[in-house]
């Protein structure tokens, strides 16, 4: 046996960041077929093909005088099918009472026609002649629960035990009976009837056991994932190898999925859920990570992982929705895994227990059960950016009598629409954007409003003048969230905001699946869900206004946040951040106000956060409160982006000198791409902002475009502030993709 202690991988195959997943909601929603009895319905689920199971659960509480302790439960699984493309309920297979102070929680699993239900204790059904029927089991202890569930072939691993950690092997004798052919034994456990089992699983030749916790004596580290290996009968799966320590799930995120001779171990926002392979000696090592781009949000730890031969599915966080989704990953040939999907319950709430079959997927979501499924072939738009540095808008569509042309602002072009006078909404459609699932963004500056009902905004899914989605930014201090569905016009949400003229912001419109978002300067202004229009265009308008509009970005995304943190709550600079350079980085409070402070002034230094990705806009709030006074050079501070390494990123930096400077290092080489006057004083707070999309590279202070440049050295990278020779207070971090 060989032992993994702390187990960490530094370089091997690093996770490769990937970007845009398809966003993919319910096609169908399964309802409790018996509410009067049993009010609570999916709080664990499975399917196989057509069919479908989901339980059934009420609470008995004692009689009048009796113990409110003694509550006990009963709990039925009930059959589902899919007959015409629509699902519909059978019948219960099953029900189950449980005595007060027994374990309730109940577990299924569904593949190959075999269903098994650990209900405490475990039942098996079998699919036969097109109906489930009960099969014949032994080995069964009642005093031995567990929840995890799972089958491999014509085999069944359980996780049940109130002791030492366990997972017992049932196989069909040759009688067709379901009795247990090898028990996996994990870390030594002192246990009694209130305990339960720990999550198992199996495929082909291996299986694993997974030991949250152990009263064994040092240096036998807790957790723990014990891989069995079939040596063939008489002693079958024996033990074959531990991962331990930091390799293992953290408390809390317990679970663990193997397939074939690869093992995933769910860990922190940091890790991300870790991917291991056979090495030498019978050991194992990490050479992949699953890591959605907001895993720095909450998204980098697994409460739930399922897998079949297509595809890894993991429950996580979601930042950006505040709810619990479905992250899809497929590995192909020779490449590391790529997130290629996120299952989004379409209400809005969190997913929960769930199972897949092929391209079929049944998660729990509130009291009902959502039924997704995958496409064959996941064919992600690209995004699409226009920055206007053309003489005329090409790639643009614009409206009979609109006055859109190409103007200078600044450092920039931008797309200016001129006529006020016309009583016409003018409309400048971009061509290569007909999708499903859409996001819209631009910077806007509001010129002039020629009434009192004048307005300027974007539209997603924009078909014509008489079917569109639209966002209104108006001159009466209103933004508003329209349809047009046939020519009739609907407010779908609305709130007051007025925006001032001749002052850039960030708009941005989002339509992914029925969910409408409208954010300005990045903050969420108006949220709502609407089903009448389900495709089309990204579109710029004005009404009775003129208004400039520049660096378009069109996604088929809901922005993602990489990391946004206000230092209000801890957090700061313990988590997430990774620290380069002579710096130091604390939190600190500031009146009633709380800061990322950076007090050095001795060097460069740098704090780095975030999942690598392509694209990302990076928002922070900096404020210098000391220069270094002796010494050569200038003394400054900004934010970074596509950060490689301390010799490879993008940085805008406001300077001493009051200057501010865009610039990228590419193997410590530096290159300036831009540069802009600016009066730079201590104790003034700037607005920074620097974008990297595609190879459009920006910089912002205090909202205005400063500098940009085109450049693609650097693909991808983190991102994070940085500090030359000076003291800075840092606050309100935002970094997303757009």
């Amino acid at each position: 046996m060989k032992i993994l202690f702390g187990l960490l991988i530094a370089c091997g195959a690093l996770a490769v960041a990937q970007a845009r997943p398809q966003v993919i909601q319910e096609s169908a929603r399964l309802v409790n077929p018996d509410p009067a009895n049993f009010p609570h319905f999916a709080a664990d689920v499975a399917i196989d093909g057509d069919d479908a199971i989901a339980t059934l659960e009420r609470y008995l509480e004692p009689g009048p005088g009796g113990d409110p302790r003694d509550i006990e439960h009963d709990v039925a699984v009930y059959l589902f099918r899919r007959t015409a493309g629509a699902w519909q309920p059978v019948r219960p297979l099953v029900v189950h009472h449980h005595r007060a102070f027994s374990s309730f929680n109940s577990g299924l699993a569904m593949r190959n026609g075999i269903a098994a239900l650990a209900l405490n204790p475990l039942y098996v059904f079998e699919r036969r002649d097109g109906d489930w029927v009960e099969a014949a089991i032994t080995d069964v202890d009642p005093s031995m629960p567990g929840d995890s569930i799972t089958i491999d072939g014509a085999r069944i691993l359980f996780g049940g035990t109130s002791g030492q950690w366990l997972g017992t092997l049932y196989e069909k004798d040759s009688t067709g009976v379901w009795s247990a052919a090898s028990r996996m034994w994990g870390d030594y456990r002192g246990g009694d009837d209130e305990f339960t089992g720990g999550p198992v699983d199996i495929s082909g030749g291996r299986a694993v056991v997974l030991s949250p916790y152990n009263e064994e004596e040092f240096p036998v580290a807790s957790p723990a994932v014990t891989v069995f290996r079939d040596w063939g009968p008489p002693s079958r799966f024996l033990r074959q190898s531990d991962i331990r320590s930091s390799a293992a799930a953290p408390l809390g995120h317990e679970d663990v999925a193997i397939r074939g001779d690869e093992i995933f171990i769910p860990g922190t926002n940091r890790s991300g859920t870790r991917v291991f392979r056979p090495a030498q000696s019978d050991s194992w090592e990490e050479f992949d990570k699953l890591q959605p781009l907001d895993s720095h949000m909450g998204a980098g730890e697994t409460t739930i992982l399922e897998k079949n031969d297509l595809f890894l599915l993991q429950r996580n966080w979601n930042a950006e929705r505040e709810a619990f989704v479905i992250n899809v990953f497929r590995k192909s040939t020779g490449e590391p895994y790529a997130h290629v999907a996120t299952l989004v319950s379409s209400d809005g709430g969190s997913l929960g227990n769930f199972g897949i079959s092929s391209r079929r997927v049944m998660a729990s979501c509130g009291d009902e059960a959502c039924y997704f499924e995958l496409p064959s072939i996941f064919n992600q738009p690209q995004p699409v950016q226009h920055t206007f540095a053309a003489a005329t808008p090409v790639g643009w569509t614009t409206s009979t009598g609109s006055a859109f042309s190409i103007a200078r602002r600044g450092v920039s072009r931008v797309l200016r629409q001129a006529d006020t006078a016309s009583p016409a909404t003018h409309v400048a459609v971009l061509d290569a954007s007909n999708w499903a699932n859409q996001s819209v963004q631009a910077d806007v500056r509001p010129l002039a409003f020629a009434a009192s009902d004048s307005w300027h905004g974007l539209a997603t899914r924009y078909r014509n003048a008489g079917n569109n989605y639209h966002v209104m930014v108006s001159s009466s201090g209103t933004v508003t969230l329209r349809r047009a569905v046939a020519g009739v016009f609907s407010t779908v949400a609305s709130v007051r905001f007025t925006v001032a003229l001749n002052r850039p912001y960030r708009l941005r419109l989002e339509s992914i699946g029925t969910r409408h978002r409208v954010y300005l300067n990045g903050v969420s202004l108006l949220d709502a869900d609407d089903t009448s229009l389900t495709s089309g265009r990204a579109a710029l308008l004005t009404y009775r206004s003129s208004a400039e509009f520049d660096n378009v970005v069109a996604s088929p995304t809901p922005a993602t946040i990489l990391y946004a943190h206000d230092f209000t709550t801890t957090g700061g600079p313990t988590d997430l951040w990774a620290f380069t350079g002579i710096g130091l980085w604390h939190q600190r409070a500031l009146g009633s106000n709380f800061v990322f402070a950076q007090s050095s002034v001795a060097g460069t230094t740098r704090a780095v956060i975030g999942v690598p990705t392509d694209d990302q806009s990076v928002d922070v709030r900096a404020r210098p409160t000391t220069f270094a006074g002796i010494g050569g050079g200038d003394r400054w501070f900004g934010v970074m982006a596509r950060y490689v390494d301390d010799s490879n990123y993008y940085y805008l930096t406001v300077r001493n000198t009051n200057s501010v400077s865009l610039r990228k290092l590419t193997n410590g080489t530096i290159t300036e791409l831009g540069n802009y006057s600016l009066p730079v004083t201590l104790g003034t707070w700037y607005r920074l902002r620097l974008e990297a999309v595609g190879a459009q590279i920006r910089g912002y202070v205090n909202g205005f475009l400063v500098a940009e440049a085109t450049d693609a050295t650097h693909p991808r990278g983190a991102a994070g502030p940085i500090t030359n020779r000076a003291a800075v207070d840092f606050d309100d971090y935002r970094a997303i993709q757009p």
